[in-house]
């Protein structure tokens, strides 16, 4: 299970799609992965959405990395 300071959230999201990063209400980052890709593949998703919430990306109002 990916669990670390920031929640993970496990969802089936089209294969297309591994995962991304929001804020919560409360302002707290939520990373979701994707349920239909293998554990390998939610961690490479994993560190890559902690790297957005490092560098601050979620709260950037024009970041968009996939169109």
């Amino acid at each position: 299970m990916l669990m670390e300071e920031e929640k993970a959230i496990l969802v089936n999201l089209p294969t297309s799609v591994r995962g991304f990063v929001f804020t919560d209400d409360n302002g707290d980052p939520r990373i979701v992965v994707n349920a239909r890709l293998t554990r390998e593949q939610n961690r490479q998703t994993w560190d890559h959405e902690k790297k957005h919430i490092a560098s601050g990306d979620m709260h950037e109002p024009n970041y968009i990395e996939y169109k």
